[in-house]
C-alpha cells in the first residue's frame, strides 16, 4: 500500500456521499469571516450543519437577534460558495458557553503529567489548506520541542510532565518496566 498525501486522503473521503455535509461545513468555516465580517466573526461561531440549516453560536441575544435580521443577506454570501445551498441559518446563545468551556476543560488537562506547557504563538498562515495546517502544526512541534528538558537517561526533549512523574522520559519508563 503506497503512502497518500494529506491533501489526496482529504479531498477522498470528500468525495463520500456521507461526508458532503462536513465539507459544506468547512466551506463555512473558511468563509465565514468574509460573509460577515471581521466584528461579527468575532462575536459568532458557527457550530454545524443540519438539514441544510446553519446552526451559529452567539455571544449576547442580541448578536443573534439582530444577524436574524441579516440571515439572508449572509446566506446569500455563503452559498455563493457552495455547492448544495444552505437554506436558513439559526442564531442562538445556547452553544456559545460550551464552545467556551473548552477553556476550562484546557486547565484541568495542565494536570495531566504529560501535558507540555503553552506553545509559543505561531506565525499567521492565511491559507486554510491541509499543507498549511501541517506546516503550522510542524512548527508548533519544534518550538514546544526548543523549550522541553532533556530525558537524564536518553537526553530526547520529553515534556516537564513525564520528567515530574517517572523523573525519564515515557519512552524511557517503558523500558524499566519491561
Amino acid at each position: 500500500m503506497a503512502l497518500e498525501d494529506l491533501n489526496g486522503l482529504i479531498k477522498g473521503l470528500e468525495g463520500q456521499q456521507s461526508w458532503q455535509v462536513q465539507k459544506q461545513f468547512r466551506l463555512v468555516l473558511q468563509h465565514w469571516q468574509s460573509a460577515v465580517g471581521f466584528a461579527v466573526a468575532r462575536q459568532t461561531r458557527p457550530i454545524s450543519i443540519q438539514r441544510s440549516v446553519l446552526y451559529v453560536a452567539t455571544a449576547t441575544a442580541v448578536w443573534a437577534q439582530t444577524l436574524s435580521y441579516e440571515r439572508l443577506k449572509i446566506l446569500r454570501k455563503l452559498n455563493h460558495y457552495q455547492r448544495q445551498p444552505l437554506k436558513n441559518i439559526r442564531f442562538s446563545t445556547a452553544q456559545w458557553a460550551q464552545t467556551n468551556n473548552l477553556i476550562t476543560a484546557d486547565k484541568e488537562s495542565q494536570q495531566h503529567p504529560s501535558y507540555v506547557g503553552n506553545v509559543p504563538s505561531l506565525p499567521t498562515v492565511i491559507a486554510q489548506t491541509p499543507d498549511a495546517a501541517f506546516q503550522r502544526w510542524a512548527i508548533a512541534i519544534q518550538q514546544m520541542q526548543s523549550t522541553q528538558a532533556l530525558c537524564p537517561q536518553c537526553r530526547c526533549r520529553c515534556p516537564e510532565g513525564e520528567l515530574g512523574r517517572w523523573a525519564v522520559c515515557a519512552l524511557c519508563a517503558a523500558k524499566q518496566w519491561h
